[in-house]
């Protein structure tokens, strides 16, 4: 019975931390300051992540993301037209804390989507 309720116990707890687990990142129209602060951060639950519907546009475009919190496996694709069209301009991993900028030249980002292949 005591194997059973450790068992019980540590399904629990690895259903408790996939439930929580999320990736957070933060964005900015510039990178005045490190780590693109000040930004607005935006995070993505778990169910989210594994159904594919963690995307969105950005109002205004974003030139900066740093990954605040993060998850294995995973990327954010960033892209240079609302509704993730346009072609992929940038990829960032969120396996590891991490920043990219648009080159001066280069658009700003209008949407994103993370992607877990």
């Amino acid at each position: 019975m005591q194997l059973f309720l450790q068992f019980v116990a540590l399904v629990t707890l690895a259903l408790g931390h996939q439930a929580i687990a999320q990736v957070t990142f933060v964005v900015a129209p510039t990178n005045a300051n490190a780590n693109c602060v000040p930004g607005t951060a935006i995070s993505c639950g778990q169910t989210a992540i594994n159904t594919g519907n963690c995307k969105g546009d950005f109002t205004p475009g974003q030139r900066c993301v740093h990954i605040a919190s993060t998850h294995p496996g995973c990327h954010i694709s960033l892209f240079t037209e609302e509704g993730q069209q346009g072609g992929v301009e940038a990829s960032l991993s969120t396996a590891s804390h991490g920043s990219v900028e648009a080159d001066e030249d280069d658009a700003a980002w209008e949407s994103y989507g993370i992607f877990c292949p």
